[in-house]
């Protein structure tokens, strides 16, 4: 097995910290000259791996303020993980998710391999409706493992103050820090095309993802249905 850099030893040790809950969402690291003191290593070598850290999206660095846990906020959510835009329209505006069902479960094949864990094994299974301008164009079905979900209540996510990665890292410290998507093209079928507004024959976009964690974990699985007709699927690459 290939041994780690020094700055890979480092990022490994400040993830592993965050995983804990020592530095919680939103809160500044330690200085530089105490982090790297308390690590035993160079300030290059810290830099080192809190750059990587920050290309992440997992701490964030705030100019003349240090350097800070990434939480979830409305602009993080809006730009980072919301893909969903108007025709020709340049910006994602007016999100609103309404809760279909929440129920208790047990997992299929597919939902254990890609949330790796047993096959029969407990989990939450969620369907959502995203609005748009008022206009449903997206049906989320997510799944969760109820063990690192154990307390989730349909009151808790009808209720919550924010986002639904924000209700999972604020309520049950599960970060989500970047996310593998895959699309292909299907049909809408009966149930889906009630609640998109369209023919159970009309094309439709199908976003598969997995919500990965700090440490690559997988946390959440989502299979997202959208309505084409008037908005599409909007992806940025910075390189």
């Amino acid at each position: 097995m290939k041994s780690l850099t020094a700055y890979q030893e480092v990022k490994q040790k400040i993830t592993e910290d965050l995983v804990r809950g020592r530095y919680p969402m939103g809160q500044a690291l330690p200085a530089e000259k105490d982090l790297s003191k308390e690590l035993d290593v160079s300030i290059g070598t810290l830099r080192k791996a809190v750059d990587e850290l920050v290309a992440e999206g997992i701490v964030i660095r705030r100019q003349g303020r240090g350097t800070y846990v990434a939480e979830h906020d409305l602009k993080r959510l809006l730009y980072y993980f919301f893909h969903v835009v108007k025709h020709d329209a340049d910006k994602k505006v007016n999100p609103r998710v309404e809760l279909i069902s929440l129920n208790s479960a047990i997992a299929n094949k597919e939902e254990a391999y890609k949330l790796q864990i047993k096959e029969g094994a407990p989990v939450w299974r969620i369907l959502n409706c995203l609005y748009i301008s008022d206009q449903c164009v997206m049906i989320d079905q997510i799944t969760l493992d109820k063990k690192r979900f154990k307390s989730l209540t349909r009151a808790d996510f009808i209720n919550r103050k924010g986002s639904i990665y924000q209700l999972y890292q604020m309520h049950f410290g599960q970060t989500v820090v970047r996310s593998s998507e895959r699309l292909r093209a299907g049909l809408a079928g009966k149930q889906y095309a009630e609640w998109l507004g369209l023919k159970p024959t009309s094309p439709v976009l199908v976003i598969r993802r997995v919500a990965l964690g700090m440490q690559d974990e997988p946390l959440e699985w989502r299979v997202s249905t959208l309505n084409t007709e008037q908005h599409e699927y909007f992806s940025e690459l910075v390189v």
